[in-house]
């Protein structure tokens, strides 16, 4: 057997290291300097290892596997220091080195720990060089060496149980470390695959990594929170609202007990003040993806109920998908019971998920003021109006549906008037259209009532001036794309831009069309102006192949109304010139 003083002498430069690792306190001078102590200190005991090794004879098989263990785990650490302080070549050769020494004893129970963060240490690595294809590799064989490992029922050592006697090793110590290290090779792959565009793959790691973290009682309650309400959103993006619904029950779940939790922890005021500011913004974060879930039902619930209308059996097949859902070992039922997680129907239940989501809004913006976060006020200000809109369509009476985009037009201005375009341009943009649409909205409410009404000088006032506010703001919007010196829209824009401001064309071309006035003078100024917003359009589309295909019935519509606008507009000439 191996001397045990020379192991202790080699386990007291090795805990050396890692105290200095751990001891990092930042130097604005130096702030790797005891990165580079640590990593001498490895590099002498490499050294001292691999001399140990060439000394041993050869029916010493036990001795040498223990000593190649070790230096495994000195070489990996010796890699980690280098990818910490950026030096990734010298990073990458320590890793194949350590990787290189243990490949062939692998599954043992001395040196899988060591191999397993290998592998994970080279999917960070390649991850951070982009290269995600051979992150994806190193950490898929990780996956695999762990799941081989655990078939054969073996208990995995430590570090500390390699370097002490049979008596020293403290058991279950290894299987937790081997749990903990899986479960970041879970969250590492979580990452890649959210790289590579396979969101499906990636949000499975995603749970199942915030699942072994609840079961090995291994994470911060608001991060794990957060991480939970977050990847709720992609699977009611995927009409899962059974697993989004029970991710969001979760992270509220985490978030009440931490709160209270807190209450009775010691520690300094400054700690506290710190720990409730980060409370407060995190709950915040999640009360946000809750209104966003009843955002998404509303949103979709009126999608397929227009589906429905249309008997469009293809696009129904969207909503069919299998929502099977993987529980987490927590009592969730109060609030699971918080929302709703099917589709609606009716009025009333509309009424019930807009109050919820309002209610997650106001919670929210108790913390992102407008003095404090302008932008992501105006993103609040923004799903309030959003479910205003929403419930308007549930709504079968023609005026309080007016009154709904009346408030939803209200929120928009009032934002909008506090907001400086030169700081916050995009979101003024977007304040800007969303206005051109909801006027849009309510001047189509009137023009749809006042078919079975009495024709009225009020009425037909009132669908004027919501024709003029809804102009007046898509000018506005195309006027925020154009130089100042040569009033052009440019030609280095976004595809996004474009086909905003080419949909913008199209709104005027239909509300020019839809003033309505006796003046015949003043009906071919109109018609003229909708032909001409018509054919910019149309010029949009022609110079720019990937808006005519994201807008192909606004073009199919706009290409009739060219062919008949100019029969109408050599009738109103005829008519005025007699």
């Amino acid at each position: 057997m191996i001397v045990k003083e020379k192991l202790s002498d080699f386990k007291e430069l090795f805990e050396q290291a890692q105290k200095l690792i751990e001891d990092v306190k930042a130097d604005s001078y130096e702030p790797y300097k005891n990165h580079y102590q640590a990593r001498e200190i490895l590099e002498i005991l490499e050294k001292e290892i691999e001399k140990a090794i060439c000394q041993l004879e050869n029916d010493q098989k036990e001795d040498k596997l223990i000593l190649q263990a070790i230096l495994g785990y000195v070489q990996k650490d010796i890699g980690k220091i280098s990818m910490f302080v950026d030096e990734t070549n010298v990073a990458e050769s320590y890793f194949e080195k350590s990787l290189q020494l243990l490949e062939p004893e692998k599954h043992d129970t001395k040196t899988i720990l060591c191999y397993v963060d290998v592998l994970n240490q080279f999917g960070i690595l390649f991850s951070k060089l982009s290269d995600v294809e051979k992150s994806k590799k190193y950490l898929l064989n990780a996956e695999e060496a762990v799941n081989e490992f655990k078939e054969l029922s073996k208990d995995p050592l430590t570090i500390f149980d390699i370097f002490g006697t049979e008596d020293e090793i403290e058991k279950g110590k290894g299987n937790e470390s081997l749990e903990k290290i899986i479960t970041l090779t879970y969250f590492y792959l979580a990452q890649v695959y959210g790289q590579l565009g396979d969101l499906e793959t990636s949000a499975k790691y995603c749970h199942l990594t915030l699942k072994r973290q609840l079961e090995l009682k291994d994470y911060d309650p608001i991060e794990w929170a957060l991480n939970s309400a977050t990847l709720s959103q992609f699977y009611f993006g995927k009409n899962m609202l059974k697993q989004s619904r029970h991710l969001l029950a979760a992270s509220s779940f985490m978030i009440a007990n931490y709160a209270a939790d807190l209450e009775q922890k010691e520690m300094s005021e400054d700690q506290r003040a710190a720990e409730n500011e980060r409370l407060k913004h995190r709950t915040a974060d999640i009360d946000l993806c809750f209104s966003k879930y009843c955002i998404y039902i509303l949103k979709t619930s009126i999608q397929r109920l227009l589906q429905e209308e249309e008997e469009d059996s293809t696009s129904l097949a969207l909503f069919q998908l299998n929502d099977s859902c993987e529980k987490f070992p927590l009592e969730l039922d109060f609030y699971e019971r918080q929302v709703t997680d099917t589709y609606i129907l009716t009025f009333d239940d509309a009424k019930i998920t807009f109050l919820n989501a309002q209610s997650y809004l106001n919670k929210a913006k108790e913390y992102y003021s407008l003095e404090n976060e302008a932008s992501q006020y105006a993103r609040i200000i923004q799903d309030y109006a959003s479910l205003y809109k929403h419930l308007a369509f549930f709504e079968d009476d023609a005026s309080t549906q007016a009154k709904l985009h009346k408030r939803r037009a209200d929120q928009l201005e009032a934002v909008k008037k506090e907001l400086n375009p030169t700081f916050y341009m995009n979101i003024c943009r977007e304040l800007i259209f969303e206005l051109g649409l909801t006027y849009s909205d309510m001047l189509d409410i009137k023009c749809d009532k006042l078919k079975f009404e009495e024709v009225n000088p009020y009425a037909l006032n009132k669908i004027n001036t919501l024709c003029h506010k809804s102009i007046e703001k898509f000018q506005e919007f195309i006027n925020t794309y154009k130089d100042k010196k040569t009033n052009e829209i440019p030609k280095t824009l976004d595809i996004d831009d474009y086909q905003a401001i080419a949909c913008a064309h199209f709104n005027l071309g239909r509300l020019f069309y839809k003033i309505i006035t006796p003046d015949k003078r003043m009906q071919l100024e109109w018609t003229q102006k909708s032909l001409n917003d018509y054919k910019i359009f149309i010029d949009y589309c022609e110079q720019y192949k990937e808006v005519a295909e994201r807008m192909k019935g606004e073009k199919g519509v706009t290409q009739s109304m060219i062919e008949l606008l100019p029969h109408k507009i050599k009738k109103l000439m005829d008519e005025i010139s007699q």
